[in-house]
């Protein structure tokens, strides 16, 4: 167990790392850093090579930098890039569906589902304005790149929103935002010697910008030095310029960069306030400067854990790195691109058939022509002119390559399902499913992973919005069902009543077949399981369901909004020409589902007396058809402004019933005609959805 620093040595312990916790100090602790994952940081910039094309390449034994092999104009050097399409396959599976936020409240109480609720959307606006679907592609692309990523969160005082400075309660009023970003084995170092990366005491942000962005940005006099592509090999400088390490996006004249390193250090017996210092050119030119006495101390509200998140393709138990699936596949695709240049430089060189003529017949040789039936004349008992047919490589050559792409594909674990193919003899959905359960992508693994850490760091970003947010904002939130309509709500980090925890379901984001989904859909319709195009809509994972349902069943589309609109809170008066009975099956149905379980008792009252609204209306409506039908029956049948009109069947039913008028529905005196108007089991009249899934 390590010992705490005595009261009376502390002093001068501080003294010692003040004089420590230099540039100086921070770039040798980052060379340090840099030389423990050396193997993995090499293998990252192989593997990032190979997938963007340079797979004819060699490391230098002088600087231990990448360098394209000379090009030999004799020889053919091929490259058939299969590492490429089959890493776009995986990704593509890893981002097919985006990423949802729970937040489940830790107390039963309005209060602290209100704030549960809130913190939803918080996280949901956050996640729209800061891209975080374009962060996760790039942390997926990291991850099977080198084996090993992370994802870091930090709070920029000058983003967002507009700063506000008034003084309430001692405090000081000021915007901020939340900062996300992805890195990749090569733009980060841990402690070295640790197990847990995440709860090591820190880690250094490595990033690769021009220098008239450095000076900009930290405010320089001169720009600093280009220290990352300066002496670096052209293959070193489009690698580095093409990677998350810098910002540009690749091609055309790659620009200089320099290194600026961030540094975190949390809480902890020798440092108990924590610091973080951002180093460039030798220099700290932002936070903790112990050279001219500036002290910047951890900024975030946690203290047991960094604010970094790491993710693994293949996790080693001992180590707080992994390894990636493109490491042993590298082998197998030189082999590949080997045995493709054998093959192409034996068809260039001896795969064209030759013509053998006697020497005697030479001379006749520039009277040949083109022209169909031309007449050749040779020599008398000249050997008649024949073509030497080219050598036909064994079978084993031709199929090498077949078997290496095979082999590839397996090492890699994509295969003729993965990329949407099919067997002959599988076609129903079903099939296709099972055999992409049991394909071997990596898919699985690096879902869980991704899905880890964004649980984390949305918990990080919610802890940072509640301990500096003061000011009121306004959150987005759009809430689930075919609506789909934002509305906005004040905020502020108290607002959040402590419910930080968020959580991102593994099961929403693995790949799921469209396929399957559709087919279910249809067999469901077929066992009557499914009576309304909401529910095919839903079960099916239509796109733009909103959009079929507004057209095809309007009634049942405004009552989706009106849910969405109580569920933000908003109170929604029921309108006479509403079909009452479609949009009480819908609120009843809102009323069993999670999100009403989780309003307030107020809200939930809202939506009681919305539902009461259209019984007393449809009351009303009866009572209106009646009197109508009383004084003259064809009045009933007439269009009316509250909807479609009664039929003459529906006038022959009411013969007989007792006249009603609004007054008597105010008076209570209608329970009978209530109940014939809205009895039965809730559900709608049936519906041949069959019919119209081709419409779909």
């Amino acid at each position: 167990m390590a010992k705490s620093v005595l009261p009376e040595n502390r002093a001068k312990v501080e003294k010692m790392l003040a004089d420590q916790y230099g540039a100086s100090f921070i770039t040798e602790r980052y060379k340090t850093g840099l030389s423990a994952i050396r193997n993995h940081v090499n293998d990252f910039w192989l593997n990032h090579a190979f997938i963007i094309g340079h797979q004819w390449l060699y490391i230098s034994k002088t600087n231990g930098q990448l360098n394209d092999m000379p090009e030999d104009l004799d020889r053919v050097q091929a490259t058939i890039n299969r590492m490429w399409p089959n890493s776009r396959v995986i990704i593509a599976k890893l981002t097919q569906r985006e990423m949802p936020f729970e937040v489940q409240p830790d107390a039963a109480d309005d209060a602290t589902v209100k704030g549960a609720r809130l913190s939803e959307s918080v996280l949901n606006q956050t996640a729209r304005d800061h891209d975080w679907e374009i962060i996760r592609e790039k942390l997926a692309w990291s991850t099977i790149k080198g084996g090993t990523a992370a994802a870091s969160i930090s709070w920029d005082g000058a983003a967002g929103h507009t700063a506000a400075y008034a003084a309430r309660d001692g405090k000081e009023l000021k915007g901020g935002d939340t900062v996300e970003k992805s890195h990749n084995i090569a733009q980060f170092v841990v402690e070295p010697g640790v197990r847990d990366a995440e709860t090591a005491r820190w880690w250094i942000d490595v990033d690769a910008l021009p220098p008239e962005v450095v000076q900009a940005q930290y405010g320089m006099e001169t720009p600093p030095k280009s220290d990352i592509t300066s002496g670096s090999s052209s293959l070193m400088r489009e690698l580095i310029s093409t990677s998350s390490v810098s910002n540009n996006t690749g091609g055309g004249t790659q620009p200089d960069l320099t290194l600026v390193l961030t540094y975190w250090e949390r809480p902890n017996s020798l440092a108990p306030e924590g610091r973080w210092s951002v180093v460039v050119d030798g220099e700290i030119v932002e936070g903790h400067d112990p050279e001219n006495e500036v002290e910047a101390h951890w900024p975030f509200p946690w203290k047991d854990r960094l604010n970094l998140v790491v993710t693994r393709e293949t996790m080693l138990e001992d180590n707080w790195t992994g390894r990636t699936i493109l490491t042993a596949a590298r082998p197998i695709q030189v082999m590949l691109n080997a045995a493709w240049s054998s093959i192409i430089e034996h068809m260039k060189l001896a795969g064209n058939a030759r013509l053998v003529v006697p020497q005697s017949s030479v001379d006749i040789l520039d009277t040949l022509t083109d022209l169909p039936g031309d007449v050749i004349v040779i020599p008398d008992g000249a050997q008649q002119p024949n073509f030497v047919q080219p050598a036909q490589l064994p079978g084993w050559i031709i199929d090498l390559p077949l078997n290496l792409a095979v082999q590839l594909d397996d090492e890699m674990g994509v295969h003729d399902i993965s990329r949407g193919s099919a067997p002959a003899n599988i076609e129903s959905g079903f099939g296709l499913s099972i055999l992409a359960e049991q394909d071997s992508t990596p898919v699985g693994r690096i879902s869980k992973e991704i899905a880890r850490a964004f649980s984390k760091l949305a918990t990080m970003a919610l802890m940072l919005f509640e301990d500096n947010v003061i000011e009121t904002r306004e959150a987005g939130i759009t809430e689930s069902g075919t609506g789909r309509v934002p509305m906005r709500t004040p905020w502020t980090g108290k607002d959040l009543h402590g419910q930080v925890h968020a959580n991102v379901p593994l099961e929403s984001i693995i790949p799921k077949s469209k396929v399957e989904a559709r087919q279910l859909a249809q067999e469901m319709v077929s066992m009557g399981m499914i009576t309304t195009m909401n529910e095919f809509l839903n079960v099916a994972e239509i796109t733009n369901a909103g959009d079929i349902l507004e057209k095809m069943d309007p009634d049942l589309y405004k009552a989706e909004l009106e849910n969405a609109d109580m569920a933000a809170d908003r109170i929604v008066i029921s309108a006479n020409f509403d079909d009452h009975t479609v949009h009480i099956t819908s609120h009843n149905n809102f009323r069993k589902t999670r999100r009403y379980m989780m309003m307030t008792d107020a809200e939930r009252e809202v939506v009681d007396l919305h539902i009461q609204g259209h019984e007393v209306r449809a009351a009303e409506d009866l009572a209106e058809r009646r009197s109508l039908e009383k004084t003259d029956p064809a009045l009933a049948t007439l269009p009316r402004a509250s909807g479609a009109p009664l039929l003459p069947e529906d006038v022959s039913a009411l013969d007989g019933a007792p006249a009603a008028s609004p007054q008597d529905v105010a008076q209570g005196e209608l329970t009978a005609a209530i109940g014939e108007g809205l009895e039965g089991d809730g559900t709608l009249p049936p519906v041949d959805i069959g019919s119209l899934i081709p419409q779909i």
